[in-house]
């Protein structure tokens, strides 16, 4: 059984989030599994009293009256017959929808980049980041631009060959194998902060030079082994290149027209660090499309 969970404030700004949800619920179920789409909306002890008081009856009341809302909200999206459940939970959004992937064992958790009230800053404030870090299964924060299961998947997944990254890229591996399009596979050798970013490679110091020719053969290595693995044929692009993380990633991805990527939450270099660290509004808010986070491997810990 695969259970799908997606959050929802029940604005229209989460029905890309739910379509996304949704359409991966029915690629599984063409794939023969059994799946369940659970809908997931959050409200605080606070906005629940506000509405019991407007009802004029009690908590029950209360949810029931959020369960036809969603009903009424839901209808707007096609679900392929599937049905779909609604969990409402009391409390902070992050906070609630990591309890529903807990109790319901979930496979996969999409959430929207926008939204009203504490849904909108789901993914751009702090209880984000602890999500984003620690994430309970793999998550997908689906752009409104980005990869929506109408055409080919333009895929970029960054790999520092962590297990947690290994996952991401496996992951996208699948996703491109059942619906097309094409994955690249990125490795960036981190270069010393010292190095001046302006600088051609030509200009290196030969020692650094040295450095940066063995860890690419290493790396070139690894991919290869990677993309044996894989096996997705010309669906496979696999690529080395010297740099900072950030620029690198966000350069191949604008480069690739890339309208989806996916990243391991842990890993040995800069790069999960870089997404999920101190700059990780901005990026998510500004991606080039959807981002498909892997959790952390137990072995990480």
């Amino acid at each position: 059984m695969t259970t799908i969970l997606f959050g929802s404030d029940l604005s229209e700004h989460c029905i890309p989030a739910a379509r996304w949800a949704a359409r991966l619920a029915r690629l599984h179920q063409q794939d023969g599994r059994p799946v369940r789409l659970v809908g997931v909306h959050a409200i605080s002890p606070e906005e629940l009293s506000l509405l019991r008081v407007a009802s004029g009856g009690g908590d029950g009341d209360a949810t029931d009256a959020l369960r036809d809302e969603f009903r009424e909200w839901i209808s707007q999206v096609e679900t392929f017959g599937i049905d779909v459940e609604i969990s409402i939970q009391i409390g902070a959004p992050a906070g609630a929808l990591v309890h529903a992937a807990q109790l319901n064992k979930a496979d996969w958790l999409v959430v929207g980049v926008s939204g009203r009230g504490q849904l909108s800053r789901l993914i751009m404030g702090s209880t984000a980041e602890r999500l984003a870090h620690r994430p309970p299964c793999p998550l997908a924060i689906v752009h409104p631009e980005g990869f929506a299961w109408e055409g080919d998947a333009r895929a970029l997944a960054p790999t520092d060959f962590s297990p947690s990254a290994t996952g991401a890229v496996e992951l996208a591996a699948d996703m491109v194998r059942n619906q097309g399009g094409h994955l690249n596979v990125l490795h960036v050798i981190e270069l010393p902060r010292s190095t001046p970013s302006l600088v051609e490679p030509s200009a290196y110091p030969a020692a650094l030079v040295t450095h940066l020719e063995e860890t690419q053969k290493a790396a070139r290595a690894q991919l290869d082994r990677l993309a044996d693995a894989l096996d997705l044929g010309a669906q496979l692009t696999t690529e080395v290149r010297p740099g900072y993380p950030s620029h690198e990633v966000l350069a191949t991805a604008e480069e690739l027209d890339a309208n989806i990527l996916f990243l391991g939450c842990t890993g040995r270099s800069r790069v999960a660090e870089w997404f999920l660290g101190g700059v990780a509004r901005g990026v998510v808010r500004h991606a080039p499309g959807t981002l498909v986070l892997f959790p952390a491997v137990d072995t990480e810990d």
